[in-house]
């Protein structure tokens, strides 16, 4: 009912935005709002490549939430971020929007379905607006960009947005850790190093965010655990299971299960540090999560464990990652960044992939590297 209200609502509201002005040649300021999370920050990186390439000269600023701030404020094509508010009240909307009218951007781009960033956007006074247009919820943009029909990859969805200026997205995400991050990842890996063959970074948690809680994103972690053991008998590889705050039980359960004794290193991260760790990984696995969609961004080989959500819209993004997914008829249970309060499969479309299917996906990637001589 709510989000029929605001769609009405909305809908109403953008005969009163007709004006549509030209785009500016040569923006000073542009400013790019996408609130949260950690992965979807990550999956507007190609759109913020975008907009660096057409727009060299100009300064480009990224506002998101404190969580997700890490994800850009070390890139090489952002000159600034913003920190947004956690929680979005009438005063911090007007505080926030008194602020970027004071910025005195030229251009905003919005990579979000929130008709709050398109009022955002129009309140803090920015002449041109590109934004996402989800059921007339981007009633406040000059240019509105149409969410169109079937299933499209957000990364993609966002992408579009560059097409407004002629220009075009790679097909790969970014993240750029500092050289203090990258020494920092190479003290670490140093200490731990013991054996000769592949390094894999196995992320047996996650499915957790400042605004949403969904651990059955995880596989079985006496599956990983099999899988874990079959990689090191059979390429000498060495195990770090990797994690943050809350993924103290998965890891452990897969420890348990395991023959072999992996490096556990979870712990509170510096989000540069785990990035630059594992860029230096032969291969990552785990599930749709943030530190999944980091490992894109660094270029390490992906293998990524589906069920609630759906890969075609959420996988790892680019050529280098293999999402497995064996949905049941009711399969996806999460979309636009919702999820169903209960699992209608019961978990199936977890059950459902195999640790064959996990090996034989993470044996071809491992593979693939070996023959292009990484």
């Amino acid at each position: 009912m709510r989000t029929r209200l605001i769609t009405i609502i909305t809908r109403l509201l953008r005969h009163c935005f007709r004006r549509r002005p030209a785009l500016p040649a040569a923006p000073a300021a542009i400013l790019i709002l996408k609130p949260c999370c950690l992965g979807d920050v990550l999956l507007t990186t190609p759109l913020v490549a975008a907009l660096r390439a057409t727009y060299p000269r100009a300064r480009l600023v990224y506002a998101t939430q404190p969580w997700a701030l890490p994800m850009v404020a070390t890139s090489r094509h952002v000159d600034a971020t913003i920190a947004l508010p956690e929680r979005w009240t009438p005063g911090a909307l007007l505080a926030t929007a008194r602020d970027l009218r004071r910025a005195g951007f030229a251009l905003a781009v919005v990579p979000d379905r929130s008709p709050l960033l398109a009022l955002l956007s129009w309140l803090a006074g920015i002449p041109v607006r590109v934004g996402l247009d989800s059921a007339g919820r981007g009633f406040a943009y000059t240019h509105r960009v149409p969410i169109p029909l079937g299933i499209i990859h957000e990364a993609e969805l966002y992408s579009r947005l560059a097409e407004v200026f002629g220009a075009s997205a790679p097909r790969r995400l970014f993240f750029f850790p500092t050289p203090a991050a990258q020494q920092a990842a190479a003290a670490l890996l140093a200490r731990h190093r013991q054996a000769a063959g592949p390094l894999i970074a196995l992320h047996p948690g996650g499915g957790q965010n400042p605004g949403m809680r969904l651990p059955r994103k995880r596989w079985l972690p006496e599956r990983w655990a099999e899988v874990a053991d079959r990689l090191s008998e059979r390429h000498g590889a060495q195990v770090l299971l990797v994690g943050g705050p809350g993924d103290e039980a998965a890891a452990a359960a897969v420890v348990a299960a395991m023959r072999q004794t992996p490096v556990v290193l979870v712990q509170r991260w510096d989000w540069g540090v785990l990035g630059a760790l594992i860029a230096q990984c032969d291969l990552f696995l785990g599930h749709d999560t943030g530190t999944m969609h980091l490992a894109m961004a660094v270029g390490t080989p992906t293998v990524a464990v589906f069920g609630p959500s759906d890969p075609q819209v959420y996988g790892p993004y680019g050529a280098h990652g293999l999402a497995l997914w064996r949905p049941t008829p009711e399969s996806p249970c999460f979309h636009d960044g919702v999820a169903l309060p209960e699992c209608p499969c019961a978990q199936q479309c977890m059950r459902n992939v195999q640790v064959d299917d996990v090996v034989a996906a993470a044996e071809r990637l491992l593979r693939q590297a070996t023959d292009r001589g990484e």
